[in-house]
Order: structure tokens, then sequence, then C-alpha cells
């Protein structure tokens, strides 16, 4: 039997200036980051990355033991996923079949974000460009911080990016880490419309955690 871990692995390393990882740990809104940067006309996406639905994003139902950390609602309400973008390592082999063929044929050479919660993606790929979300465990989230902190990681193929600045409600703050991000990954900066969605995210938040305490 093909081992497609091995497929998908020689894949992402072969296109190494077309697949950006972005490397995060639960709650600290790697999905949210990975539209950020896929907003930029370098990055492909399949529809509008920023663009609020009125009934908020998809829902992921992880299978037991092991289920999403976030409720259905928290999910629909607080969290940005959607089943069409792609988390490393993939186990269904039909995904990675979908993946490889779909990315061949539409959207090469743009350039495409791989989300992962694996911690030794700069191990994996150390000739792919690595986005690292670090920091302490944010507050301004729809849980409690456990004041858990993700050391940033001080190698040639990572982009380290502080997550209580770059989803800062402090514009200046937030411009900072968002310019040296686009700098970094030599992208077109979208500000302001990253702004804005930046700040309807935050909100959205605040909204469900006081609708919890109601």
């Amino acid at each position: 039997m093909k081992d497609y871990l091995y497929v998908l692995n020689k894949f992402i390393s072969t296109y190494n200036n077309n697949f950006i990882l972005v490397d995060f740990a639960y709650g600290y809104g790697g999905n949210t980051l990975s539209r950020i940067i896929s907003v930029s006309p370098e990055f492909y996406w399949d529809g509008d990355p920023i663009e609020y639905p009125d009934n908020g994003y998809s829902i992921i139902v992880d299978p037991e033991p092991y289920p999403h950390f976030a409720s259905p609602l928290e999910q629909e309400l607080c969290c940005t996923h959607t089943p069409d973008d792609f988390m490393y390592p993939e186990s269904k082999v039909s995904r990675v079949r979908d993946f490889i063929r779909n990315y061949s044929k539409n959207i090469h050479p743009k350039k495409f974000c791989i989300r992962s919660h694996n911690t030794d993606t700069h191990k994996l790929f150390p000739n792919n460009t690595i986005v690292r979300i670090y920091g302490k465990e944010p507050d301004f989230r729809f849980f409690n911080s456990t004041d858990r902190y993700k050391k940033p990681k001080q190698l040639p193929n990572v982009i380290n990016i502080d997550v209580n600045e770059i989803f800062s409600k402090d514009y200046d703050t937030f411009e900072s880490s968002y310019l040296y991000l686009c700098n970094n990954l030599d992208i077109t900066p979208q500000t302001n419309r990253v702004r804005a969605f930046i700040l309807l995210w935050l909100e959205r938040q605040e909204r469900y955690k006081k609708l919890k305490i109601s």
C-alpha cells in the first residue's frame, strides 16, 4: 500500500516556495491567521477568506475519544474553520489525493497555506517557510486562558508571530505585526480589510462570553 504521508511530504517539499505552513497550538487562532495571509493576491483561496458569513463558519467534528475542544456552537460563533482548508498531517487518503490533484490543476503557481498543530514542521520541511504563532495563551478568546506560553523558534525558515500582537485591539501593535508578516512572506498587505476582519472576530469572542454569563 502506498504511504500517502510520504507522498504528501514529498509534494509539499517539492513546492517549497508555494506551500507555507502555519504552525499553531489549539486556541491560538491559526485558522484566522491563515485566512489573513490568504487574502493577499499572491495566495490562493476558493472565495474570499475574510468574508464573515451571517451564520458563522463551519463546524469540525473530531471522532471520539479526542473531540474538538470547542463545542459546535462555539465553533460556529467564535472560530473560523472551513472544510475546504487543509490541515497537516491529513490522515484521509482521499483528502490527500484531492489536495494534490486540485493544487496541480487549479491552484499552482499561487501560494497556499497549510495549517498544522505539529511542533516539528520546521524540521519536516526545512526548505518551506513556517509561520509559527507563539506567545502567552490569549485571554481574548471565548475560553478561559490557562496562561500557558508557546515559545518562538529562532530558525532561518520560521517567521514568529505573537498571537497577542497580530490580534491586538491596539491598531499600531496590530499593524506592526501584520506588516512584519507581509514583509517576511513578501506578499501585498491588505491592511484595512484584515483589520476589519480581526475586529469583527474579536467582537464575536466578546459577545459569546457575555452570552455565557447571561
